[in-house]
């Protein structure tokens, strides 16, 4: 797996929230799954930054933005 192949960048991968991109969204690889908790049925909810092994590229998103870690900087980012 590279680096962006994740939920933000494939095909299958609604986002909710600004512009449908949003940190969460919805995978629509497969059919709504029913449950007892669901009986309309319910697509998977992910964080973009997820990933599975069913991933396509998305022909019109860029790769995802790197998530802010405090801390987690190097020698080198200060300059």
């Amino acid at each position: 797996m590279r680096r962006g192949d994740n939920c933000y960048s494939c095909r299958f991968w609604v986002g909710h929230g600004v512009r449908e991109r949003g940190p969460k969204g919805t995978c629509r690889r497969y059919p709504p799954v029913v449950t007892d908790r669901y009986p309309s049925g319910a697509m998977p909810t992910t964080n973009f930054t997820d990933w599975c092994g069913e991933w396509q590229r998305n022909a019109g998103v860029r790769e995802a933005p790197e998530p802010e870690i405090p801390g987690n900087s190097t020698l080198y980012d200060d300059m």
